[in-house]
């Protein structure tokens, strides 16, 4: 620790962190927080506006340079590290840039197709065309429908929509004389990938 006169070498300061709440749509399209934080070896206490970007995802990180614990024998101030939290949306999840979501629909829907109107992150809708036979667990893409890309200025992550097939649970007399007849009716081998591995 000591250089060539026997002298104490500069030492930097250590980083400091601390970390911001985020609510789903503040990290879609960015913000600010006046935030305070106190520095361990004065007791001082500092204030700093934290800009969030567009795009911020849960677990980022920014570093404000300079703002951190102050060195020793002149060396310079470490960093301030701002970890983003970023809150969970009852629809939405976010997968970095991208978003994803599921959509139930109906299995008369999924058998014979439907359009079904979708809201998107930023509050708008789309038409989601579900084609006729569609299984459980489909997934459809729409580009940069997404989160903005921290990484990437300028360019947006995709909204992947799932489809969720929900089967009644419940039937009218009616309902289920028409739903007989078509399993009657329906002669195709389901299981044929299946039975043939039986004895």
């Amino acid at each position: 620790g000591f250089n060539g006169w026997g002298q104490p070498r500069p030492q930097r300061g250590a980083d400091l962190t601390l970390s911001v709440d985020v609510s789903f749509d503040d990290a879609l399209v960015g913000g600010s927080r006046k935030v305070s934080y106190r520095v361990p070896s004065t007791g001082e206490t500092e204030n700093i506006t934290v800009k969030i970007p567009a795009g911020a995802v849960d677990g980022g990180r920014l570093r404000y340079r300079g703002r951190g614990e102050y060195g020793s024998n002149g060396g310079e101030r470490g960093d301030l590290v701002v970890t983003t939290n970023v809150a969970e949306h009852p629809l939405f999840k976010r997968d970095g840039a991208d978003v994803r979501m599921e959509v139930p629909i109906s299995v008369f829907e999924a058998a014979l197709g439907a359009q079904v109107d979708v809201p998107t992150p930023d509050g708008h809708e789309v038409r989601l065309k579900v084609p006729a036979g569609t299984q459980d667990g489909k997934t459809f893409r729409f580009r940069d429908l997404g989160a903005p890309d921290v990484k990437h200025k300028g360019s947006r992550g995709a909204m992947y929509v799932t489809v969720k097939v929900k089967v009644p649970t419940h039937l009218s007399p009616k309902e289920r004389e028409s739903l007989q007849v078509m399993r009657d009716n329906d002669k195709r081998d389901y299981r044929k990938d299946v039975e043939r591995y039986g004895a």
